[in-house]
């Protein structure tokens, strides 16, 4: 057991000791560093919330970072450039996300052994609690780069 705890902090900050606390040096932009932040900020909540629903955090932690990139790049990019109305693209993304989150819940990997299943008014708070903070802090950088 102790070695999958040394395992995940070697994961998480072998990105930052490769960087040397200069995001220029591995070739990642400034603007993909704090997008990353975000939605990995997005992540930790969701599964903070989730996991007081019995749900397992870093399984959920990993699919629901990646689940929100895939999103991000995907959907969330393409969609906002065809509507032009970020709120409608939010709410979109909050709907997807929130079916993205009952999804995992139904598998084992993801899930406590006192868990009697996740209703969708959870999932969908959920996702929109996430969102919420995400494009705060989105909206609170961007206008401070601005």
């Amino acid at each position: 057991m102790p070695w999958k705890k040394w395992a995940v902090l070697v994961i998480l900050l072998y990105p930052a000791a490769t960087a040397f606390a200069n995001p220029v040096f591995v070739g990642i932009s400034i603007a993909g560093i704090i997008l990353c932040v975000i939605l990995g900020l997005e992540a930790c909540v969701v599964t903070l919330i989730l996991f007081f629903c019995h749900m397992t955090a870093v399984p959920s932690l990993i699919a629901l970072f990646i689940g929100n990139l895939v999103i991000y790049f995907i959907i969330f990019t393409p969609l906002l450039s065809a509507v032009d109305n970020v709120l409608v693209a939010e709410l979109l993304i909050i709907v997807i996300e929130g079916i993205l989150i009952k999804i995992i819940s139904s598998y084992d990997t993801f899930q406590m052994d006192d868990f009697k299943g996740l209703k969708w008014r959870t999932a969908f708070i959920a996702s929109a609690l996430g969102n919420a903070l995400s494009y705060y802090l989105g909206t609170l950088i961007s206008s401070q780069w601005a």
